[in-house]
């Protein structure tokens, strides 16, 4: 004669692997995906999003572009921001270049500067945002993480740059510091073209702000040609914190 699991074991079982999914949710799953549809009028006016100069901005076609080709174009994320807690994170968003124009000292980028701190402060309409992490693309196709430096070219990246390419960040806690893994996928084939890492990252660089950065060399006088453009802006991880006090002004 088969012994059937009586009722009461059952219930028990199913509230223990409720309480451990929950848990799982609540530790590694808050989460935030850019939806720029949303966004009615063609100015960010209103949204979660805080850009340097709000002219220099527009949405279109679910994307968000940069005007100008200018230094330091910022769009500051803010409803998540990066907490003091041990965690991970990971990070990607596609972006495209409207201009490949190179410099000469390899400052034409795009891409993000994570754990931002201080607020935008302007000099003649050029807002810089302080301490964060820069990492991002180069126009000549070389990644990088801190500043950009004159690296080879990377042909395999250039030619993705007009068409796009995703841009991926993982954050990983190692001991009592971090590994920042950078690189950049294939958006049809989901291949990585390159990829870089910085080790022993301390836990104080990696609080803050997020921020998405169109960097382009102007010597002084504001270039207005597009630069490059934004979609697909995904971040997860233990290290994320929401925000619901912040607004766009």
């Amino acid at each position: 004669m088969k012994t059937n699991i009586s009722y009461k074991t059952v219930f028990f079982l199913m509230v223990f692997l409720s309480a451990l999914l929950t848990g799982c949710n609540k530790e590694g799953n808050e989460r935030f995906e850019s939806d720029f549809g949303d966004i009615e009028t063609p100015t960010l006016a209103g949204s979660e999003y805080r850009p340097t100069a709000l002219k220099d901005w527009q949405v279109s076609d679910n994307r968000i572009e940069c005007l100008v080709s200018d230094e330091n174009r910022n769009l500051q994320l803010l409803t998540r921001e990066l907490g003091n807690q041990r965690g991970t994170l990971e990070m990607t968003v596609r972006v495209g270049f409207f201009n490949q124009a190179l410099s000469h000292r390899n400052t034409n980028w795009a891409g993000f500067s994570i754990g931002s701190k201080g607020k935008f402060l302007n000099y003649g309409n050029r807002a810089k945002l302080y301490n964060g992490i820069k990492i991002g693309v180069c126009t000549n196709g070389a990644l990088f993480i801190g500043e950009p430096s004159p690296n080879h070219k990377n042909q395999e990246v250039i030619n993705a740059l007009p068409k796009g390419l995703d841009l991926k960040i993982v954050v990983t806690p190692i001991k009592n510091h971090y590994t920042i893994d950078f690189s950049t996928l294939d958006i049809e084939t989901g291949k990585v073209l390159a990829s870089i890492s910085k080790k022993q990252v301390t836990k104080d660089g990696l609080m803050g702000d997020l921020v998405l950065v169109s960097n382009f060399e102007s010597r002084g006088k504001v270039n207005n040609a597009k630069s490059v453009w934004f979609e697909d802006w995904t971040i997860k991880g233990t290290k994320l914190n929401s925000l619901e006090n912040k607004t766009a002004i």
